[in-house]
């Protein structure tokens, strides 16, 4: 009886350790320009709180709607647990429209909202838009533990080649 619950306690122990992964789906601005860009987001009014937006239904928390972009870099904008939504759905499910001006003043503004997209080729927004799929694993560290995540990243590139003059 004895050998039985330690057995049972043993298995028990192994089962609560064992880390749960975490599955998300997020959607990503890259800068391939080489000037910074200053992003302007406009998400819808369920996702404000005052001047910052709810940008993960993971809880995360809130964030700025304008901030910038260096070149070659990357920013998420919204994360989410539904990994069958597409990229172009979560974006018109919190954003109003987005605004890209280049912060050298040089270029002209880019606008993207559902119904149409000004100074770019490509339009975020739209199911035939040019979005890059990525999956990407990594832990999240808390104080006592590790949490594994399996990332299903879809990231929009701006690139000074898709600006219409």
């Amino acid at each position: 009886m004895r050998q039985l619950i330690i057995y049972s306690l043993l298995i028990g122990l192994f089962f609560s350790c064992k880390e749960k992964t975490n599955y998300q789906l997020r959607i990503f601005i890259k800068n391939e320009t080489d000037t910074n860009l200053k992003l302007s987001l406009f998400p819808k009014a369920e996702y404000m709180n005052g001047s910052l937006y709810y940008f993960s239904e993971n809880g995360n928390g809130f964030r700025h709607t304008d901030f910038e972009i260096a070149p070659d870099l990357e920013q998420d904008l919204y994360t989410t647990s539904d990994l069958k939504i597409l990229p172009n759905e979560l974006v018109e499910k919190v954003f109003n429209s987005i605004q890209i001006s280049p912060t050298n003043g040089n270029e002209i503004a880019l606008k993207f909202s559902p119904e149409t997209v000004i100074g770019y080729t490509e339009n975020l927004y739209k199911v035939t838009s040019d979005w890059i799929y990525e999956l990407r694993n990594f832990d999240l560290q808390t104080q006592l533990s590790s949490h594994p995540v399996e990332s299903h990243d879809y990231i929009f590139v701006i690139s000074k080649d898709h600006y219409l003059e």
